[in-house]
């Protein structure tokens, strides 16, 4: 122990040149890995950046049944409101969407992503009301009834709550000002009965709105479905992947075994892998659901979903990890694909700046587009999210059987070079005859001082 501790150098006493050595890289790898964050984060913070103002890229479809003064209210409200931060509402034709179900169709197909309809008699309804005529009974007005509003609220539940039914509850409560400005608000006042509360409580309430939501996702982890539940299984791919070339490594697999033996072992554990996550992930969605109204066949759709995203990040991974980049550039690589990904799904592209469309072509993505689809029935973007996982798909399946071979071979050369190691040890050269009379000479002069 004395002697290893001995052997050490205070690092006071380098020479400046192996101190270089040392200090720089470490420097240079600090500063490169800080421009990594700062690079990805800065496109992930980039997805958001100005969204208010391209709010308007929303849709939300109005359609007047009731061709009243309710429905006139609702359109000056909505022009009133309309700008750059405020989404964009299209008034459709009755004839067009003639029932309340094809409205909501509409929706759930992806045309809009909401909508604001007003039931057919509801102008009638509350001018009975404020009238007390017998017709309509003022006393079982309903003003909720007087407005109806969907959207989807699985996809994308927080912008959904925040961007659809936020700026929705606006347009109601600027069209219960705006029916007073309509001749049937002003002729409403003016024969107003004072002495009848109801009639008093229908004309100073004459506009409320009831939810007819597709799918109500309310769960507090809805947060999480299309951001950190993105991250952490692909987190969970990537390091299994470090562990299995590590045990491949030491337990000599890569250097001894057949290189067709390898891939089929690694293949399989790879499905069996990304199962048991798509499994693992379904089971805790399913476990904290609390409310949410999915059953057996959306869990099931879930699972399979999850297992075809799990198995293209596999196929990424393991075609790139430790073979084509190496382990020093595998943070640049990881970080730089994990924030991609998880930018594409953070919002809907209508709120990004145009460029971040690229997200289409990132396997997460499309996933959710999926996973929406499993568990709503709504959004179905198959016709684009098929072809983008399955290409992903088809591709890693080739760059992975590159990549084993490349690392089975690279795993050869290290055992290959490991075995030559003793062999290559510096021999003691002999000892030449003058040496050998001095060592002799040395040894009789100490025997004869004993």
């Amino acid at each position: 122990m004395s002697t290893i501790q001995s052997a050490r150098t205070p690092l006071s006493q380098w020479p400046a040149v192996q101190k270089k050595a040392t200090l720089i890289p470490m420097a240079m790898s600090s500063v490169m890995l800080l421009l990594l964050v700062l690079a990805n984060m800065s496109y992930l913070f980039g997805s958001a950046f100005d969204q208010a103002k391209r709010t308007h890229a929303i849709k939300i479809l109005a359609v007047d049944f009731d061709e009243g003064a309710i429905g006139a209210a609702v359109s000056t409200a909505s022009q009133s409101l309309q700008a750059a931060t405020f989404p964009t509402i299209e008034f459709g034709s009755p004839t067009k969407y003639p029932t309340p179900a094809a409205v909501k169709e509409a929706v759930c197909k992806g045309d809009y992503w909401g909508a604001i309809y007003v039931p057919k008699g509801a102008s009638a309804k509350l001018a009975g009301a404020v009238n007390g005529s017998s017709s309509s009974s003022s006393s079982t007005y309903d003003a909720a009834s007087s407005l109806t509003y969907t959207y989807n609220q699985a996809r994308y539940p927080a912008t959904a709550d925040s961007v659809i039914l936020s700026n929705i509850q606006k347009v109601v409560g600027a069209a219960r000002g705006a029916y007073y400005q309509t001749p049937a608000g002003i002729a409403a006042l003016a024969g107003l009965d004072t002495s009848n509360p109801a009639a008093v409580s229908a004309y100073l309430n004459p506009v409320q709105s009831t939810a007819d939501l597709i799918r109500p996702t309310t769960q507090g982890s809805r947060v999480l479905f299309n951001t950190v539940n993105i991250i952490i299984p692909t987190l969970a791919q990537f390091f299994y992947i470090l562990a299995l070339n590590g045990i491949g490594l030491s337990s000599g697999l890569l250097a001894r075994a057949r290189v067709r033996d390898v891939w089929l072992l690694r293949f399989g554990v790879g499905k069996l892998y990304g199962l048991l996550t798509a499994l693992t992930v379904s089971g805790y969605l399913w476990a904290f659901r609390e409310s949410w109204g999915v059953g057996g066949a959306e869990f099931g759709a879930n699972l399979l979903v999850f297992w075809l995203f799990m198995d293209v990040q596999w196929q990424v991974l393991e075609g790139l990890v430790g073979s084509f980049v190496p382990m020093q550039y595998m943070p640049f690589f990881v970080l730089t694909w994990i924030i991609a990904n998880i930018a594409s799904t953070v919002a809907p592209f209508e709120l990004m700046p145009g460029f971040y469309r690229l997200g289409y072509a990132l396997p997460a993505r499309e996933a959710y587009s999926m996973m929406v689809l499993a568990w709503s029935g709504c959004a179905d973007e198959t016709r684009v999210a098929l072809p983008v996982l399955f290409a992903w798909l088809v591709a890693g399946h080739v760059l992975v059987v590159f990549s084993i071979r490349k690392r089975c071979a690279d795993a050869a050369k290290m055992a290959a070079a490991a075995s030559k190691a003793p062999e290559q040890d510096v021999p003691i050269p002999p000892r030449s005859d003058s040496t050998e009379l001095t060592l002799r000479s040395d040894e009789e002069q100490a025997r004869g001082e004993k």
